[in-house]
């Protein structure tokens, strides 16, 4: 992560009809970065999909989990976390191979399965003309 950045923390329930507050603030959050809209709508479908997995693993112990967005200068980082230690490594190649594919395809950086304190970590970084 950065050293000067701004964070935000959303908080949702494991129900799917909240993903869509999760990429309404997505789309805040990249207008303040300066990604056009088509770069915009991206991240909101890698958004929608990580949502949507955490939303059917779901979790026996957490009543929610969180998204934290991190705004750097040119750079969005996007992790997501829950207290139920049990949600890691939530994506399988073999059943979720289109998923994986789309998210890879659509940020810059993409973590789904490691040992740190997050269960999805993922990146895009503004393409800023020189």
């Amino acid at each position: 992560m950065h050293n000067n950045f701004d964070r935000i923390r959303l908080t949702l329930p494991f129900k799917a009809e909240y993903v869509s507050i999760a990429r309404l603030t997505a789309f805040g959050v990249c207008s303040r970065v300066g990604f056009d809209i088509e770069t915009v709508e991206d991240i909101k479908v890698a958004i929608s999909e990580v949502c949507s997995k955490i939303v059917s693993v779901g979790s026996k112990t957490a009543d929610s989990y969180t998204i934290m967005y991190e705004v750097a200068e040119n750079v969005l980082d996007i992790r997501y976390f829950c207290d139920d230690p049990t949600i890691k490594c939530i994506f399988s190649a073999q059943e979720d191979g289109l998923a994986i594919h789309i998210i890879n395809a659509l940020m810059d950086n993409v973590i789904l399965c490691d040992e740190a304190d997050y269960i999805v970590a993922m990146s895009k970084t503004l393409e800023v003309d020189v």
